[in-house]
């Protein structure tokens, strides 16, 4: 048996394990009172802290020397909470804000990992147990919680050029980016693909955002938006599709039919290119790729798939794994595949 470098005995790990829920909890609740946000200009006393936040000032004191004892923040002699430079991620004004996330993962994801026992016994999604209603139409209902979900996923300004670097974008003419969020990824791979336009195609919710985003970054007056539901049809006249982080987020009978309008909208001549993590077939210790394996699963009944899993995926939706262009020193993948040529 394999273990993890910690330098923690067997037990002090598991025991780390079960308890990490609490700190988890102490974050989110720091996030949720702007605590970091109201020490941003300076340090502040536990009764200022109190009438900013509305809350009682005993308890809340309890839970700023906590979060002291987490290193989040710092206390002087004179009783006054300050940020340390880890608490500073929680300022919703940082470049690197973490605040989203604390949000979101401490709290409705937090919530949804409870039902994980209920949906391995049934087969249901965990996330549904727990809330009585598929995740994104939760997220429907809750805008501010949709907005941080949104931010915290959105991929990084030069995914699109590692995406470029992966497959040569030259000689196309039309990318279709299949559920491509605000546009952004799109616009910037156009900025690599000089001859062709974008089309995003994403739910009609998502278009204010999107046109927005599209107006303001390079590449994006080279883009149209097309609303529509992708597990229902895909537009055809591209001969690039991409899905990008998309088919994690789906239990396997619903990929399959994303994958199926996919190839049906291609042809016998377009690429479709997949840029999702791949999981390793055999698992170890220290691999957080299992992480989003379960982020997967609990909140979609969806899952990061093997290299088998995806190439038995996409041929069932009648494509060929044609390439895997592998991210050096991570778990993404480029997965290129055309049509297996089949009626």
């Amino acid at each position: 048996m394999t273990e993890a470098p910690t330098g923690l005995d067997a037990r002090q790990r598991v025991s780390q394990l079960i308890e990490g829920y609490r700190r988890s909890a102490l974050v989110h609740t720091a996030a949720q009172l702007g605590i970091a946000a109201h020490l941003a200009t300076g340090r502040r006393g536990a009764a200022e802290l109190a009438r900013l936040t509305d809350t009682h000032q005993g308890p809340l004191t309890q839970v700023l020397r906590a979060l002291v004892g987490l290193g989040v923040l710092d206390q002087d002699e004179d009783d006054r909470f300050g940020l340390t430079e880890a608490g500073a991620f929680l300022d919703p004004a940082h470049p690197q804000s973490l605040h989203g996330p604390a949000i979101y993962f401490g709290g409705l994801s937090y919530q949804a990992y409870a039902g994980l026992t209920a949906s391995l016994r049934d087969g249901g999604i965990a996330f549904d147990h727990v809330f009585g209603m598929p995740y994104y139409e939760y997220l429907d209902r809750d805008p501010v919680l949709a907005e941080h979900y949104h931010r915290m996923i959105a991929l990084g300004h030069g995914t699109g050029a590692l995406i470029a670097s992966l497959f040569d974008f030259g000689a196309a003419r039309s990318v279709v980016d299949v559920g491509g969020g605000n546009g952004s990824l799109l616009a910037e791979i156009l900025t690599h693909a000089p001859h062709a336009s974008g089309v995003l195609v994403e739910l009609p919710l998502t278009e204010p955002s999107a046109l927005e985003t599209l107006g303001r970054v390079p590449g994006g007056d080279r883009c149209r938006f097309v609303p529509g539901d992708f597990r229902e049809h895909v537009p055809e006249g591209g001969d690039v599709y991409l899905l990008s982080r998309v088919l994690a987020n789906w239990p396997d009978p619903v990929a399959a039919r994303i994958l199926a309008n996919c190839r049906a909208a291609l042809g016998g001549t377009g690429t479709l290119l997949v840029f999702e993590m791949m999981a390793p077939d055999r698992v170890e210790a220290g691999m957080s790729v299992v992480e989003g394996d379960m982020n997967a699963l609990a909140h979609l009944g969806g899952a990061v798939r093997t290299h088998t899993q995806f190439r038995d995926l996409l041929a069932g939706a009648g494509l060929r794994l044609d390439r895997v262009h592998r991210v050096p020193g991570t778990f993404w993948t480029l997965l290129e595949s055309t049509s297996d040529g089949q009626p």
